[in-house]
C-alpha cells in the first residue's frame, strides 16, 4: 500500500515535469524579438543623424580628417547590427509575407534580403551608402545636395530595419 501511496504522488510530478519539457521545447516560427538589437537601431540612427547634421551644409576634402572616425564609429556600429540581425533564426514564408505587407502599407516597402532578415539587408544598404559617402567626402568633399541625396537613402533603409525589427514585438 505504500507503494501505490508513492505512485500517486509522484506520478502527477512526473507528468507536469514532462508537460513542461514538452512545452520548452516548442520550435519559434519567428526570430524573436531583440530588444538589445532594437536599443542599437535606435542608438545607431541617432549617430548617423547626427552625422549627417554634421556635414549638412557641405565639406571640404581638406577637413576630412575631422570626421573620419565619426565615420568610422557609425559604419562600424552598423556592420555589428547586421550581424546580430543575422544571428538569428529567419522567419517563416507567411510571417516574412505580413512582415512585407506591413511594411507596403507603410510606404517603405521590404528590402530584397536574398535570403537574409531584412534588417540586415537594409543595414546592408546602410552601411554601404555611409561607405560610399566617406570615401566621397574623402576624395571631393560634400555638396549639400549630395548629402540630402545620401541621407534620403539612409534614411528609407533605417526605416526599414526599425520597422522590420518592431514587427517582431508585436
Amino acid at each position: 500500500e505504500t507503494m501505490k501511496q508513492i505512485r500517486s504522488s509522484i506520478l502527477p510530478a512526473l507528468v507536469a515535469a514532462g508537460l513542461l519539457l514538452l512545452t520548452s521545447c516548442a520550435a519559434r516560427l519567428a526570430p524573436v524579438y531583440d530588444q538589445a538589437l532594437f536599443d542599437g537601431l535606435t542608438r545607431s540612427s541617432t549617430q548617423i543623424m547626427e552625422l549627417f547634421a554634421s556635414v549638412g551644409s557641405g565639406t571640404d576634402p581638406d577637413r576630412f580628417s575631422d570626421r573620419e572616425k565619426s565615420y568610422n564609429k557609425a559604419i562600424g556600429a552598423v556592420d555589428a547590427l547586421a550581424i546580430q540581425s543575422r544571428s538569428r533564426p529567419m522567419p517563416s514564408a507567411k510571417r516574412m509575407e505580413k512582415a512585407a505587407q506591413y511594411l507596403d502599407a507603410r510606404g517603405i516597402g521590404i528590402p530584397e534580403a536574398n535570403g537574409e532578415p531584412p534588417s540586415a539587408a537594409a543595414l546592408d544598404q546602410v552601411s554601404a551608402q555611409l561607405v560610399k559617402m566617406k570615401e566621397t567626402d574623402r576624395e571631393k568633399g560634400l555638396s549639400p545636395t549630395v548629402v540630402k541625396l545620401f541621407k534620403n537613402n539612409v534614411i528609407i533603409s533605417m526605416d526599414q530595419a526599425l520597422t522590420y525589427e518592431a514587427f517582431l514585438k508585436r
